[in-house]
């Protein structure tokens, strides 16, 4: 519907638009290309980002979440159009839309939510309600269906965990094909190749204006590049450092993604002194203004200040001379990093931080082959409430699961002060993501949380 609407104020705008100018209309395929390759359309974990976001960007195009979180962590009406708790926060019911159907034709009924929900979180009690049983009454004093959601904990955040990729409304084909409600239907999936998706005209919330979206898999982002220029692509990954690009326009993501050193369980660096050595070593700066070409920010925390607001409160200046006072009341043996071969920045920035280290008197080799004592990960913050994105990097991490924190700064401080003590993560850098569009696109900008809304996108060719 709020796409009919934006038609017709486009139309009746017309008249006192200068001769020339365009306006939105339906048509036309938007061409994407993607580097993942996936084998099946499923999310992968937050510790593979590119993964991550390419799925989790085409998986939102297919299918609803309940609730909707937008980068101020304000929950907005998803499959949900309101929903309440108790005292406890361990018992929610959420008021569903109603009408919605899935791309097959059955409908997006309380009992088809429940099993979808179940099936994500077994440990979740979930019971549908129908308008018929006269269970639940709308702001609106009328009666709907609606879903009631028991937790085995506390789950003050509940709005915003539901909002998450990961709980998004799907059903599966025989063969694994994802079955949504969202704006897209899947027509053609190539395993690892290519996807086809159709708009839907049964969507709830309005026909999407492009006919369809065409994805092309397992593509560098350097021939994604030459393709947006020559203009065989509409829609590609960016680096967050391009600030432009030929034929296209880049958007960047709030700072979405953490770059951290890991410890594993088994390092030889056990002695907490020396990760705070090593910790201390670390010159972040020359690193985030070369190497990263100036994107994102040096950090020392695992949340980033846009959502906290208190990131300059964990330092990320070097302190060499502390930490070789630390290194001469611990043994500093020779240490082996690892990272990530498929990320284009990693071996460089591996290779920095051991150059850092051996300046305080740490040895460190950078190496894909042995025993790993470090490993220099990537992984996205898949949610903007700080609570639950602080419990989800630490799971990523291999944390130990923080006390859950309140909605106070003071509270979430001390929850992730205490999962940084002993440094068995040192946090190094908060990146954002980043998209390119090619010129015929029109009405989009990449999403502050880095997945794509494409409803809304019209073709400026596509007649």
């Amino acid at each position: 519907m709020k796409r009919v609407v934006l038609l017709l104020l486009a139309v009746i705008s017309a008249a006192g638009v200068a001769a020339g100018a365009t306006r939105p209309h339906y048509g036309g395929v938007l061409r994407v290309e993607m580097r993942s390759a996936p084998n099946a359309l499923v999310l992968p974990d937050a510790s593979e980002p590119v993964g991550y976001w390419n799925i989790a960007r085409v998986l939102s195009l297919v299918g609803d979440t309940l609730v909707r979180v937008d980068a101020e962590d304000r929950p907005q009406p998803g499959l949900a159009v309101e929903w309440q708790r108790d005292a406890t926060a361990r018992h929610w019911q959420f008021g569903l839309r109603r009408g919605v159907k899935f791309h097959d034709g059955s409908a997006a009924s309380p009992a088809a939510i429940a099993q979808i929900l179940v099936a994500l979180h077994p440990n979740w009690v979930v019971q549908a309600s129908s308008a018929s049983a006269g269970v639940r009454v709308w702001s609106d004093g009328s009666r709907g269906d609606s879903i009631a959601i028991e937790t085995d904990v506390a789950a003050p955040f509940l709005p915003a965990e539901l909002a998450m990729p990961r709980n998004l409304i799907l059903k599966r084909d025989a063969n694994g094909v994802p079955i949504g409600t969202g704006p897209f239907r899947v027509t053609d999936f190539q395993a690892g190749k290519s996807l086809k998706l159709a708009a839907s005209d049964e969507s709830w919330a309005g026909r999407p204006f492009v006919d369809g979206v065409e994805i092309e898999f397992g593509k560098s982002m350097r021939d994604a590049a030459l393709a947006l220029e020559l203009g065989r692509a509409d829609l590609v990954e960016a680096t967050p450092e391009a600030a432009t690009a030929a034929r296209g326009r880049v958007f960047s993501s709030l700072r979405v993604e953490l770059m951290a050193l890991v410890f594993m369980p088994n390092s030889r660096a056990q002695d907490a002194r020396l990760r705070e050595a090593l910790a201390l070593a670390i010159d972040r700066k020359p690193i985030q203004s070369v190497l990263l070409k100036g994107a994102g920010e040096p950090a020392a925390s695992i949340l980033p200040n846009w959502m906290t607001g208190y990131s300059a409160a964990f330092s990320t200046q070097p302190n060499v001379v502390r930490a070789k006072s630390l290194l001469a009341e611990a043994r500093a043996p020779e240490l082996t990093m690892s990272y990530d071969a498929r990320d284009p920045a990693a071996e460089l920035i591996a290779e920095r931080i051991a150059l850092n280290a051996r300046e305080a008197g740490i040895i460190v080799r950078v190496s894909l082959s042995g025993t790993e004592d470090i490993r220099l990960v990537r992984i996205a913050l898949p949610t903007p409430d700080p609570a639950l994105a602080l419990r989800e990097a630490a799971r990523e991490l291999g944390l130990a699961k923080p006390v859950a924190p309140g909605n106070s700064v003071e509270e979430l401080y001390a929850a992730e002060h205490a999962l940084l003590e002993g440094c068995g993560v040192i946090p190094l850098f908060h990146v954002p993501v980043a998209s390119a569009a090619g010129t015929r696109v029109r009405a989009w900008s990449a999403g502050r949380l880095g997945l794509w809304d494409l409803a809304d996108v019209w073709l400026e060719d596509a007649r």
